[in-house]
């Protein structure tokens, strides 16, 4: 990776599975991530699910994508991880037995790059030790951009229906270039953590998906 980021701050992959008590759900956008997040909230009602930080900013300011968010967006979207981070190490109990299931998590630094604004070296290591602290494991659901782009492309069109036909296709054409840089962002990431992690191809049907990533976790949890 270019940014000299180290990458052992992460417990090893040899760490024991059974002590997973936060779990990462990641990977590009439409590879199924809150699809897998929900079937897991349903089937393991006692695991903590934790909203997605960067939602919770698109939301509060109103933004439609990620292209449109600023930089300081993204430092808040990473302030929000690290606060709710800190307060779950922070817990009064030393023998917390709550497993936790968060999406995006460090690979909102790839998300920020995507887009031009280079966060990684301020925050990568933080997000490394309080992961480690939490015992994390990662899931990555892998699907390359052509199919990002071919499952997601509607849904960006619905988010543009009051733009001008000319303005409309200019933010198509970011759209599709943010997914296209965005998977070697999040690739980089997943390959330079040194936690517990497992790759799902997430190309096949939406059912295929579901069935490979819930057995790769219950193999990890």
């Amino acid at each position: 990776m270019e940014h000299h980021i180290a990458i052992n701050d992460l417990h090893s992959d040899q760490a024991s599975l059974s002590a997973i008590k936060y779990f990462v759900i990641a990977g590009p956008q439409a590879a199924g991530k809150s699809t897998l997040v929900n079937a897991i909230s349903s089937e393991r009602p006692a695991i903590i699910t934790l909203e997605e930080s960067r939602q919770i900013i698109v939301h509060k300011y109103q933004r439609k994508g990620a292209i449109f968010m600023t930089r300081d967006d993204e430092v808040e979207v990473i302030h929000h991880d690290m606060t709710r981070m800190f307060s779950i190490i922070g817990g009064d109990s030393r023998d917390r037995v709550e497993v936790y299931l968060d999406e995006t998590n460090v690979f909102t630094i790839g998300h920020a790059r995507a887009h031009g604004i280079d966060l990684v070296a301020g925050y990568y290591k933080q997000y490394c030790d309080m992961l480690a602290r939490l015992q994390c494991a990662v899931l990555f659901l892998d699907v390359p951009p052509d199919i990002s782009w071919s499952r997601r492309r509607h849904r960006y069109l619905q988010r543009l229906w009051d733009f001008e036909p000319n303005e409309r296709n200019d933010l198509m054409a970011r759209y599709e270039d943010y997914l296209r840089r965005l998977y070697p962002e999040l690739q980089r990431i997943f390959d330079h953590l040194a936690c517990p992690k497992r790759r799902i191809d997430a190309t096949g049907t939406p059912d295929q998906v579901l069935r490979a990533a819930l057995k790769t976790f219950h193999e990890l949890g």
